[in-house]
């Protein structure tokens, strides 16, 4: 029975924990098998004593252990991120799927369930591929017919509105009727009567008799 190689999009998938499992692993048995003279020279130089108290030189198998879990995770974590974004789905090396029927590939940022990639369009997709089709005769439209020309008129001061056919109709026009119009002219308001003068009193007769005798010259 033969066994089916693994595709090399498969193998790319395993590429990012694998290689986090391997750095773990590898910093972790490096703290592990270090002397303890280097351990605690890289501890005393890392300045990690400064923060944490229980860390300070001479380090015993709990601190090695520590450091070896804590070493391990990170680096794990760092390697797995790394190859994930090199190798990972969409990364910077993984692999493109090779199209079909020229389908583009689109990136998983910009994929959709509900709107899938489609092929673009060809000359092939046309209905009417054939070069009948393409040789038939462009019908134009027929030109409209001439203006029709009016003889020049005798009378050279004759109304340029004369050439015109409907400028000047056969039958005269209708006279428009006279239409009063439809708000009422305001009246003028009447003058109010002058009040009567009243009747000169003794007084006054006197006085204007006094003023005339005044101005009538002595003889």
């Amino acid at each position: 029975m033969t066994q089916t190689m693994p595709s090399r999009a498969a193998m790319m998938r395993w590429i990012a924990p694998v290689g986090g499992a391997v750095a773990a692993l590898t910093v972790a048995v490096l703290f592990v098998a270090l002397p303890a003279t280097v351990l605690e020279d890289w501890v005393w130089r890392s300045g990690l004593p400064s923060l944490i108290g229980a860390a300070e030189p001479p380090l015993g198998a709990t601190a090695r252990a520590v450091l070896a879990l804590a070493g391990g995770a990170l680096a794990g974590a760092v390697a797995w991120s790394a190859l994930f974004l090199l190798f990972g789905p969409g990364g910077l090396l993984a692999p493109r799927a090779a199209s079909s029927d020229g389908v583009p590939v689109l990136r998983r940022a910009d994929a959709h369930p509900d709107a899938p990639a489609r092929r673009p369009l060809s000359a092939a997709d046309l209905e009417d591929d054939d070069d009948a089709v393409f040789a038939r005769p462009v019908i134009s439209p027929a030109p409209p017919p001439p203006p029709v020309e009016q003889p020049i008129p005798a009378d050279l001061d004759l109304p340029l509105a004369a050439f015109h056919p409907g400028a000047l109709p056969s039958v005269p026009l209708t006279p428009v009727r006279p239409v009063p119009p439809l708000r009422v002219p305001a009246k003028p308001a009447a003058e109010e009567p002058a009040a009567p003068a009243a009747p000169p009193t003794i007084e006054s007769l006197i006085d204007r008799l006094e003023r005339v005798t005044r101005r009538r010259p002595k003889r």
